[in-house]
């Protein structure tokens, strides 16, 4: 089962708008990154209908530091 399957999709990084978001301090990124690196990503990052990201920042920030340029996301209507 893929995350298509369940009515996911996957997006282009540069899709995801990332506006103001009030978290301050991030976190080990890169061990996050190595996580999603062994592991997988196991919770999508989710996005509005818009392409607004909702949920996921930490997890947005390590893939794009792993370099990925697509990410499984799920979109949540609005």
């Amino acid at each position: 089962m893929t995350l298509t399957d369940v009515g996911g999709e996957v997006l282009p990084i540069d899709f995801i708008v990332v506006g103001n978001r009030r978290r301050e301090d991030y976190g080990d990124i890169d061990a996050l990154a190595q996580s999603i690196l062994r592991y997988g990503l196991f919770h999508p990052i989710v996005i509005d209908d818009d392409g607004h990201l909702v949920a996921g920042e930490r997890r947005l920030r390590a893939c794009s530091h792993l370099e990925w340029t697509h990410v499984d996301v799920r979109r949540l209507g609005t």
